[in-house]
């Protein structure tokens, strides 16, 4: 399948080969008259992008065309950057200049200029061609104004997360379970197992604030790790929540007297969130070392896991997520999709594709709410009806799902919000981000740029964020006590995606 990234990675290039930061080079008189007609050729190919990206993923002629055009436009960024090299180097030369050298300066000047005309004839037939081709395969130039980042209304700055919505049988039969335990049982171990997307970490959260749950547990730990390698850092990283300090360097031996402090004669509660591997033999090892750690009755683990053999290794209990009913996943969609709750008569008809494209899943559902919030009909059509990403027959779910991650990376209203996008592959899972500090990195990396509204890239790149958040591709945010964000998090799902497109960048460098 094409990488959907190609596109933007091009927009990019061009819109740099129009930026008044190469105007200088431009204007020297040499090649003005080539250089202008490179950047004619540019405008006018600009406006199929748009048309190219929507249809490459189906049609591998034109995912060539745009590979083509990315290669031709790279050569004439390095085009530019030579010349502009050259044109600063020759005015050092000239300050310096030294008379006896002027006769060897003339023969090298002809040939640096013969050089570049021959590159700039060579780059402008490239893309003359590249142009009657777009003609050939019948791309649709862009109608209206080009995409922008669009301004975001003040009652969409801040996202809350909604309430669970379905999963009222699962949260009862769970904490049930926990609060009922044996009395002859220490520690009892409940696995939540099932696909990526179904909202597993979503119910243990809903579980580990119950009010019951506080009351019942004295301690409560949460832990978002994907494997467990020794036992020794498990127990620190449960000391470190517990006491909301760093550990420094310490024998297993006093971790383990520490958590007796901390947990003796304590009921608790510790979730591991979605856990991908573990070794049977350590993990036995581990919940014996919590078990003398305390022995009092009644302490539970939660573990979240897509992995069968996991949730065999760990639990006693076994707790198998099955899909949210349709309608569930349409009252989902319909919370992220239309601020009000509202359904607009114009789309009530298409309400059954979006359920069949959810496949059961609340991340499909989050996902297509926050692509197709604040859009028309038309644009809901075009999206659900006339794109080769929409769920097909034969998709299960997680395949459905990998789908609409991938439209909502598509309908980004820019390049550089894409880039974005694709940045966050740069950390690791379940990594959590400072908001502030990941604008400063997108400054750094060159990803932001002006919009109608402003020039500071601060604002631009909190209305980059909110746009993120928007489309679902960023959750649990925390806020401080302005209720600003300050932080959030990445599904692991959608950091696949990050990652798949990150690299397709690279190979497209």
């Amino acid at each position: 399948m094409a990488d959907p990234v190609i596109g933007a990675t091009v927009q990019v290039v061009l819109e740099k080969l129009l930026s008044p930061a190469i105007e200088e080079v431009k204007s020297l008189r040499n090649y003005k008259k080539d250089l202008r007609m490179l950047t004619q050729n540019v405008s006018m190919i600009q406006f199929f992008i748009h048309d190219a990206e929507r249809r490459q993923v189906e049609d591998q002629a034109v995912d060539k065309w745009l590979k083509r055009l990315e290669r031709v436009a790279e050569d004439a960024e390095n085009l530019f950057d030579e010349m502009r090299y050259e044109s600063l180097k020759a005015e050092v030369t000239k300050i310096r200049s030294n008379p006896r050298k002027k006769f060897g300066n003339f023969f090298s000047d002809i040939a640096f200029k013969s050089k570049m005309s021959r590159k700039i004839n060579n780059i402008n037939e490239e893309l003359r061609a590249i142009n009657q081709l777009a003609n050939t395969l019948s791309l649709q130039p862009l109608s209206g104004p080009s995409q922008q980042i669009l301004p975001i209304r003040e009652t969409d700055s801040i996202i809350v997360a909604s309430d669970v919505v379905g999963r009222e049988k699962d949260v009862a039969e769970i904490k049930d379970k926990m609060l009922n335990m044996r009395e002859d049982i220490v520690l009892c171990t409940f696995s939540i197992v099932g696909m990526g997307g179904l909202g597993k970490t979503t119910l243990a959260k809903r579980i580990f604030n119950d009010e019951h749950i506080k009351q019942h547990f004295e301690k409560r730990v949460w832990l978002c790790l994907p494997e467990m390698l020794e036992t020794k850092r498990f127990l620190e990283l449960i000391l470190e929540s517990l006491t909301e300090r760093k550990t420094e360097v310490q024998s297993r031996d006093i971790i383990v007297k520490k958590l007796q402090d901390e947990l003796g004669g304590k009921k608790y509660l510790l979730v591991l969130d979605d856990l991908w591997r573990v070794d049977p033999t350590l993990w036995h090892e581990f919940a014996d070392t919590l078990k003398g750690i305390n022995i009092s009755r009644g302490n539970c683990i939660l573990v979240t896991t897509r992995r069968d053999q996991v949730a065999s290794a760990v639990a006693t209990h076994l707790h198998m997520l099955g899909k949210l009913a349709e309608d569930h996943c349409w009252s989902i969609f319909k919370q992220r999709a239309f601020a009000d709750g509202e359904v607009p008569e114009e789309v009530v008809s298409l309400g059954n594709r979006v359920v069949e494209m959810c496949q059961g899943l609340p991340l499909a559902a989050n996902a297509l709410g926050g692509l197709l919030r604040n859009k028309g009909k038309h644009e809901w059509q075009e999206i659900l009806d006339g794109n080769a990403l929409v769920a097909g027959e034969g998709d299960n779910g997680e395949n459905s799902l990998k789908k609409i991650l991938k439209l909502s990376y598509i309908y980004l209203p820019s390049p550089h919000l894409k880039k974005c996008f694709a940045y966050f592959a740069m950390f690791p899972k379940d990594f959590e981000f400072e908001k502030d500090q990941l604008i400063q990195l997108w400054m750094a990396e060159g990803f932001l740029r002006p919009c109608q509204e402003t020039s500071v890239m601060e604002n631009v790149g909190n209305k980059v964020f909110q746009l993120l958040l928007q489309n679902s591709l960023l959750q649990d945010v925390k806020l401080n006590e302005h209720n600003d964000i300050t932080h959030c998090k990445m599904h692991d799902l959608v950091h696949d995606l990050a990652g798949d497109v990150f690299v397709a960048e690279a190979k497209c460098i």
